[in-house]
């Protein structure tokens, strides 16, 4: 990720791609009785990063049911340890939780998100 960590930044982009996965899930929702695998995106902080992840809409649902919780590809090169830790390894994705400045950046995201949706 480089020597210094633009905790901002991090932050805008994984609320970037949480923003587009909201939409993917409104999608993946629809075609559930099918298949119930959806592809997510990866929402490390990487902006160039735009690998798919595979997950149940359940899955999903409970990896945004905490703001500073993030579903990232299972590879340390998608994980900014500066800014967060692991907290649930599995097969297909893990979930980073923000830390920190970045957990409080991750909240104001959210809610903003929020006020914009309602």
């Amino acid at each position: 990720m480089g020597e210094h960590i633009d905790l901002e930044r991090v932050a805008r982009n994984q609320s970037l791609y949480r923003a587009v996965n909201e939409r993917i899930g409104e999608i993946n929702a629809a075609f559930d009785s099918l298949d119930s695998l959806g592809d997510w995106i990866c929402e490390c902080a990487n902006t160039d990063c735009t690998e798919r992840v595979p997950l149940t809409h359940e899955e999903y649902e409970a990896v945004r049911a905490k703001p500073t919780r993030f579903l990232v590809l299972p590879h340390e090169a998608h994980v900014v340890s500066e800014a967060e830790n692991v907290v649930e390894r599995h097969d297909r994705y893990w979930v980073v939780e923000k830390i920190g400045p970045a957990a409080a950046l991750a909240v104001r995201a959210s809610e903003s998100a929020r006020e914009l949706a309602s």
